[in-house]
């Protein structure tokens, strides 16, 4: 009796635990910000796919104090990723390697300015967020990108390249109240 009333106990302890799910209604401000495509992402950090070089650029000390080699902290620079009607536009740093020969070019980063391929967004009901992906090509790559928006604005973008490993980058998004 006393280790049924136990195991009830936790039981009912344990399910208290469980978190919500709180679904978002209609009226909700992110359906209005994502629909817009009037908005702009922030980038807060880079999470680069960790290899071997950059563990050796990690091991000589050259990353910045309150980064480490797989979240490199971006506070302080001007990271973001804009949509603005049928254009995108964007300037994100990039830490990783060149999978094949050739340079890259006059662009470091992840930089690019015209109207993306394929621009799909749709809300995933079970898992609460928008999720927003296009291809765009310029002059020296092409990049497919994967945004997941949230509820609370928080955001995470994904990039993939053909010729330089992928990146993803966690920040936030807002109104876009540049127009370029």
């Amino acid at each position: 009796m006393r280790t049924s009333l136990m195991l009830l106990f936790v039981f009912t302890a344990l399910l208290g635990c469980k978190s919500s799910k709180m679904a978002i209604d209609d009226t909700h401000p992110i359906h209005a910000l994502v629909s817009s495509k009037n908005f702009a992402f922030t980038a807060k950090s880079a999470n680069p796919m960790v290899t071997q070089s950059l563990n050796a650029v990690a091991n000589s000390g050259l990353i910045a104090p309150g980064s480490t080699i797989s979240r490199i902290d971006l506070s302080g620079n001007n990271s973001y990723l804009k949509v603005f009607g049928d254009s995108v536009t964007a300037n994100l740093p990039y830490y990783g390697e060149r999978q094949f020969g050739g340079g890259y070019g006059s662009a470091t980063g992840v930089e690019f300015k015209g109207e993306p391929d394929n621009y799909l967004q749709e809300f995933d009901t079970d898992k609460q967020k928008y999720t927003i992906s296009f291809q765009i090509t310029d002059k020296s790559d092409r990049y497919t990108i994967l945004m997941d928006v949230y509820p609370s604005q928080s955001s995470t973008v994904y990039v993939t390249m053909a010729n330089r490993n992928a990146i993803q980058y966690d920040g936030s998004i807002k109104v876009n109240k540049d127009e370029d």
